[in-house]
């Protein structure tokens, strides 16, 4: 899988800055996260995507920008990203 694209939803976690709050009537809600990216890394707790990335050439070499890492135990899905290989549309511009 390393070297796919991807997109994992995955629950995150939040912090609440509003100062003292009365929880009577407190009902936090999960943040489920939606994230796309090229899959860098991974072990048995945690993957890596990064959202940019550049392959070596003959001037650079392999670079990524804007990694995200992502325990294990949050992911509820991973889902491959395919693409359309014989796509004909003219654009114009």
């Amino acid at each position: 899988m390393i070297g796919d694209e991807v997109r994992i939803k995955w629950n995150d976690s939040y912090y609440n800055n509003e100062g003292w709050k009365d929880i009577s009537n407190y009902n936090p809600k999960i943040l489920e996260i939606t994230s796309w990216g090229k899959l860098i890394f991974e072990d048995d707790k945690i993957i890596a995507l990064a959202h940019n990335y550049a392959d070596e050439t003959e001037n650079t070499c392999l670079q990524v920008n804007g990694i995200m890492v992502i325990p294990k135990s949050c992911i509820i899905e991973i889902i491959p990203i395919s693409y359309v290989s014989n796509f004909n549309a003219t654009v114009t511009f």
